[in-house]
C-alpha cells in the first residue's frame, strides 16, 4: 500500500472519530459553560468545536498509526537537502509578494480596489505577525502533505500527468468542504457530527459556481507542484505559498475593495481574487518564473539519459 493510501485512510478514521465523538464534547463543554458562572463567553459553535476536535483526533491518532503511515524519512517528504532552503524560502515568498502587489495595483487602476491604511499602525502590525505566524504554518504543514506525501506519492505510483492532476483536483476541492448552511443541523444529540460532516459537502451541489474558485485552486497547486518538482524539495514551494496566505490575510489592511462583487477579472464567487481570470493568468505568470530561476536546478525526478549515452 502506498503512502498515500495509507495516509486517504488514516484521513477517513479521522474525521469518522471526530463524526461520532465531537458532540459528546461539544454537550459536556455546553454543561460546562452552564455551571461555571462567567464562562458563557467561552460558550463555541458546533462548528468550532468539531472543528478543533478534528486537530485533536488528528494528532492522537497519529500516535497510533505512525507506524502505518510509513511516511519514511525526511528527506522522502522534500525536506532535505537543506542547502539552498533559506535561500528557496525567500524567493517563493518574494515571488509571491509581487505576485500579489501586481494584482493590488491592477485591482487599483481598474478602481476594484482602493489602497490606504486602514487601521491603526499597532492594529496593522498585529494583523501582519498573525497572518506571518498563520502562512508558515499553513504552508509548511499543507506543503508536506500535499506535495510531499500526496504529490510524491502520485508521482512514483501513476507518473507526472495523473499526479498533477489528481494531486490538484484534491488540494482544490478540500478548500470547499464546509457546511452551507450550519443552522439546519439542528439540536445537538448523538448524530450532529456526522449531519455536520455531511453537510460539509453541500457547497458540490453547485458546481456551477463553484467553477471559478476550484480553477484558481488547481492552478495554484499545480505552481507549487511544480516548483517541488523542479527543486526536488518542498522550501521554494512553501515560501511561495506561505506569500500568497500572508498577502491575502493582509490585503485588506492596506486597503478595501470598492464592491463585493468583484466581477469576472477578480473573482465574482468565493473564494474572491483566486477566482477571476487576471488571478489565473498572474498565476500561470509565476509558474513560468519559478521554472526560469529553477532552470539549473537538479529537479525531483530528473529526466534518464538517453538511448546511447555514455
Amino acid at each position: 500500500m502506498k503512502s498515500y493510501q495509507r495516509l486517504f485512510l488514516f484521513a477517513l478514521a479521522v474525521l469518522a472519530m471526530t463524526a461520532l465523538l465531537s458532540p459528546w464534547a461539544a454537550m459536556t463543554w455546553e454543561q460546562i459553560t452552564s455551571m461555571v458562572p462567567g464562562w458563557e463567553r467561552y460558550r463555541y459553535s458546533f462548528g468550532k468545536i468539531f472543528d478543533r476536535f478534528f486537530m485533536i483526533s488528528g494528532i492522537v491518532l497519529f500516535f497510533f498509526f505512525r507506524r502505518f503511515l510509513r511516511l519514511g524519512p525526511m528527506d522522502r517528504l522534500g525536506l532535505t537537502p537543506r542547502t539552498l532552503a533559506w535561500a528557496d524560502l525567500g524567493r517563493g515568498f518574494g515571488l509571491a509578494i509581487a505576485s500579489m502587489a501586481g494584482l493590488a495595483l491592477m485591482m487599483s487602476w481598474l478602481d476594484v480596489f482602493e489602497p490606504f491604511f486602514r487601521l491603526s499602525l499597532a492594529e496593522s502590525l498585529k494583523r501582519c505577525a498573525s497572518a506571518i505566524l498563520a502562512a508558515a504554518t499553513v504552508g509548511f504543514m499543507e506543503e508536506i502533505l500535499f506535495r510531499g506525501v500526496i504529490f510524491k506519492g502520485l508521482f512514483e505510483e501513476l507518473g507526472r500527468a495523473c499526479a498533477y492532476l489528481f494531486a490538484g483536483l484534491f488540494y482544490s476541492a478540500i478548500h470547499f468542504v464546509k457546511p452551507g448552511d450550519s443552522t439546519a443541523l439542528g439540536g445537538l444529540d448523538a448524530w450532529t457530527g456526522v449531519r455536520y460532516l455531511a453537510s460539509s459537502f453541500q457547497p458540490f451541489t453547485e458546481l456551477d459556481a463553484l467553477f471559478p474558485g476550484l480553477l484558481g485552486l488547481f492552478l495554484i497547486g499545480a505552481v507549487l507542484c511544480y516548483a517541488f518538482e523542479r527543486t526536488g524539495t518542498l522550501y521554494l514551494s512553501i515560501g511561495l505559498h506561505a506569500g500568497w496566505i500572508f498577502s491575502l490575510k493582509t490585503l485588506r489592511v492596506f486597503g478595501d475593495f470598492r464592491r463585493d462583487d468583484l466581477g469576472w477579472m477578480f473573482g465574482s464567487t468565493d473564494p474572491k481574487i483566486v477566482s477571476g481570470v487576471v488571478t489565473w493568468v498572474g498565476i500561470v505568470l509565476v509558474g513560468i518564473a519559478v521554472g526560469l530561476i529553477t532552470r539549473q536546478r537538479a529537479r525531483l525526478f530528473p529526466d534518464p539519459p538517453a538511448q546511447g549515452a555514455v
